[in-house]
């Protein structure tokens, strides 16, 4: 065998090394790539999450929200508080009676009434 091919991994041993600055960058470049795409609502989906947000702050009925924030969903559950049109903006209060930070509607994925 030749010199070279018994030196084993000596050749790129001096690369296994990471600046911070690399790490951090690696890491932010994962959760830039595990953000999920806003999904797009048809009219059917808007008008059948109308008629269940009416129903919800009429009869004061428990529902779940699902709402896409910072590339991610989430998942609210409570009551409805307030409902602002113009701002487009809704407030829940979950079952300890607290208010949640404002929703706002158009980032609003799909409702339920529970």
């Amino acid at each position: 065998m030749s010199e070279h091919l018994r030196r084993g991994n000596m050749l790129w041993e001096g690369s296994r090394m990471f600046l911070p600055e690399h790490k951090e960058a690696l890491l932010q470049r994962k959760q830039m790539q595990k953000k999920k795409i806003r999904p797009a609502l048809d009219f059917d989906q808007l008008e059948e999450m109308d008629r269940i947000l009416h129903e919800a702050m009429e009869f004061a009925k428990p529902i779940q929200v699902t709402y896409f924030q910072e590339g991610d969903l989430h998942i609210c559950e409570g009551r409805i508080c307030r409902l602002e049109m113009l701002s487009k903006k809704l407030w829940i209060t979950d079952a300890s009676s607290d208010i949640q930070p404002p929703i706002h509607l158009e980032n609003v994925t799909d409702l339920k009434i529970l």
